[in-house]
C-alpha cells in the first residue's frame, strides 16, 4: 500500500522541464540561499526516471550556502524505493553513500539529512565528504562530479547496503545536475 501511495505523491509533482531546478530559494530572516535540482528529467515524474539498472533511484544535487557562517554544503539527495523492511534505517551522521566514477575514483559521502527507517523507500541527502573531513573536500569533489560521470551508488543503512549500478544512459544526466547547480550557483553570487 505504501509503494502505491509513493507513486501517487510522485505523479502528484508539479511538471517541470528536463534538467531544472527543483528549489532556489533564499531565506529572508537567516540569509541561507538553497538549490536543488529536480530528481527527474521528463514533464512527470515516472518510474522509467530512475537512475539505476534495477530499483527505482531518483537522484538530484544540491547546494547550501550560510553566508553567516561563511560556509557551503554541497551534496547529493537520493529518493529511492527499497521494498525491503530489512534495511534498517538511514541514519544521520552515520549512513554513507559510497560513490564509484567512471575512472575508478571512490567518494564517500556523509548523510545530513533526517533519519529516515521507512521500509518502503528512502529520501537522503549526502554531503560530498567523509565524515569529519574539511569543507574543502565537498567542493572538491563538486568540481570532479562536474566533468566524471558516476558509474555506481552505493547506500549503506544501519543494516546493510544497497547498490545501484548506474544506467548508461543516465551518466551524462547526473553529470548535468552537477552543471546546471554549478551554472546556477555563478548567477545567484
Amino acid at each position: 500500500m505504501k509503494y502505491i501511495r509513493f507513486f501517487a505523491l510522485l505523479l502528484l509533482c508539479p511538471t517541470v522541464k528536463s534538467q531544472s531546478i527543483a528549489v532556489n530559494t533564499v531565506d529572508k530572516e537567516t540569509g541561507v540561499r538553497t538549490i536543488i535540482t529536480n530528481n527527474h528529467a521528463g514533464t512527470e515524474v515516472k518510474p522509467e526516471d530512475t537512475v539505476a539498472r534495477s530499483g527505482l533511484l531518483f537522484f538530484s544535487a544540491g547546494y547550501q550556502e550560510i553566508k553567516a557562517k561563511n560556509t557551503e554544503t554541497y551534496f547529493i539527495e537520493l529518493n529511492f524505493v527499497h521494498h525491503d523492511a530489512r534495511l534498517g534505517c538511514l541514519e544521520n551522521g552515520t549512513s554513507k553513500a559510497i560513490i564509484t566514477l567512471e575512472d575508478g575514483t571512490l567518494m564517500e559521502c556523509t548523510q545530513i539529512s533526517d533519519t529516515d527507517c521507512d521500509n518502503i523507500g528512502f529520501v537522503a541527502g549526502f554531503a560530498l565528504m567523509p565524515k569529519n573531513s574539511a569543507l574543502t573536500a565537498m567542493k572538491h569533489n563538486f568540481e570532479k562530479l562536474l566533468t566524471t560521470e558516476i558509474s555506481k551508488i552505493e547506500v549503506f543503512t544501519t543494516e546493510k547496503p544497497v547498490l545501484f549500478i548506474i544506467k548508461t544512459k543516465s551518466k551524462a544526466y547526473i553529470r548535468s545536475h552537477f552543471a546546471l547547480l554549478n551554472k546556477t550557483i555563478a548567477q545567484a553570487h
